[in-house]
């Protein structure tokens, strides 16, 4: 096996890393750390999920007994954790014009389930599902086509935070009610990054297929950059179409709007990915102008016609604040279309680090202090992994295993260490050998 693994250019370093026959047992007889593969499955699992290579940080870590996090715009996302730490499941909600009221959501349903049932609930057949991995949740469509498709997402939302305070939602609850979804359902993907699982909603993609893997990402010039970094070109977007994208492609008379929190929620609808698409109509601001700002979209001809119009909403607050805000944009939208909108509600996942989480700096530190030289070593921070500025790995002649070994021996106030497992990207790559 070895030996066939090694003709088709699988590296010794990765057949050592995954464990492949005995590339695991030290000549001595001591164990050999091997990383990625030992976690947990649904770690591995939500982890590949959320890897595209090329795009990822360049080492990764899992936080073990304290949770970790990285802050993004107050926003405080959790690492993946090997325990029960890590929380992914979020709201799923459709209704309003062409659901059926009766039809089941199962528990488990991922977010990228949510555009191949919008899909279906359009009576749109996209091309090349081949590249998506989301399939229509059955029974949903009831056959009735609105005009105006609207995608609500909850930012830092996950159904842990409605299970604490289930007074706070009631509009969301009414849908529950008279729509069809679930609580349980999940990201779909690891590690929790509203830009990454906002472009799932949007795509019907996971990360490992859209190419947004967080909210920052290194693009084909070997950049970190901000995810949808306003003007970035469209290589530095998603890898695969929107459904907004295949919608405006299909007929150029479907309008699509974005009204949201940052560029990075840019996802939910995409836009430009097909030459002479037309711009996307985008409001950045603060959630409380959010319903004014859909306002202003309806009086400009969303819904008003039977070609399908979308508009993605992207909200962040407290809960009670983001179902008026919800309420208060879907009463509008559905006087507009006279009834004739689909509402979608998602979380993004939860952020509601526990107050016992780290920041992630002690271990931004503790490679700092491995690589030598006085630059930065570390280019920037993302929850679940740091991009390594490989020009100065080049310079000290030194790889990214000493981020990794740096990282593992970092601990937190406890004394204890903050990682269960930290490796670098290529393990993910390689994990169907585990």
């Amino acid at each position: 096996m070895l030996v066939a693994l090694a003709a088709i250019g699988v590296p010794a370093a990765v057949l050592t890393a995954t464990c492949v026959g005995r590339s695991c047992d030290a000549s001595g007889g001591e164990a050999v750390r091997v990383p990625f593969c030992p976690l947990p499955e649904t770690v591995k699992d939500g982890i590949e999920s959320g890897f595209r290579e090329g795009r990822s940080p360049d080492v990764l870590g899992v936080a073990d007994g304290t949770p970790v996090f990285t802050d993004v715009d107050g926003l405080r996302i959790p690492w993946p954790a090997a325990g029960t730490l890590t929380d992914p499941r979020v709201p799923i909600v459709f209704a309003g014009a062409g659901v059926a009221g009766d039809a089941d959501v199962p528990d488990g349903t991922t977010l990228d389930r949510v555009a191949p049932t919008v899909s279906d609930i359009l009576g749109f057949k996209r091309d090349h599902p081949e590249v998506r991995s989301g399939t229509a949740v059955v029974g949903v469509a009831n056959g009735e086509l609105p005009r105006l498709v609207l995608l609500v997402g909850w930012k830092g939302v996950g159904s842990s935070e409605l299970e604490t305070h289930q007074e706070n939602w009631p509009f969301l609850a009414s849908m529950l009610d008279d729509g069809s979804g679930t609580l349980e359902g999940e990201t779909g993907s690891l590690p929790i990054d509203p830009a990454a699982t906002l472009t799932t909603v949007g795509t019907g993609g996971l990360p490992s297929q859209h190419g947004i893997t967080g909210s920052f990402i290194r693009n084909g010039q070997g950049e970190v950059v901000e995810s949808f970094l306003p003007g970035f070109p469209v290589e530095d977007g998603q890898i695969i179409a929107t459904l907004a994208d295949d919608l405006d492609d299909a007929n150029h008379a479907t309008l699509v709007g974005l009204v949201a929190t940052d560029e990075r929620d840019r996802g939910i609808v995409g836009g430009g990915w097909y030459p002479g698409e037309d711009p996307v109509d985008v409001v950045i601001g603060d959630s409380a102008a959010a319903p004014l700002a859909v306002e202003v979209h309806l009086t400009t001809g969303y819904g008003a016609d039977d070609v399908p119009d979308v508009i993605g909403v992207v909200l962040e607050g407290r809960v009670r604040a983001m179902d008026r805000w919800t309420r208060e944009i879907v009463t509008e939208a559905e006087r507009a279309t006279s009834g004739s909108t689909l509402v979608v509600v998602t979380g993004t996942g939860s952020v509601e680090a526990s107050r016992l989480a780290v920041p992630d700096g002690e271990l931004v530190d503790a490679v700092e202090d491995a690589v030598p030289g006085d630059a930065p070593a570390v280019a920037v921070t993302v929850a679940g992994g740091v991009f390594l500025n490989q020009a100065v790995l080049r310079e000290e002649q030194v790889t990214g295993q000493v981020a990794v070994d740096a990282m593992l021996s970092a601990t937190g106030p406890d004394g204890e260490r903050m990682l269960a497992d930290a490796f670098q990207g290529f393990a993910v790559s390689f994990a169907r050998y585990c």
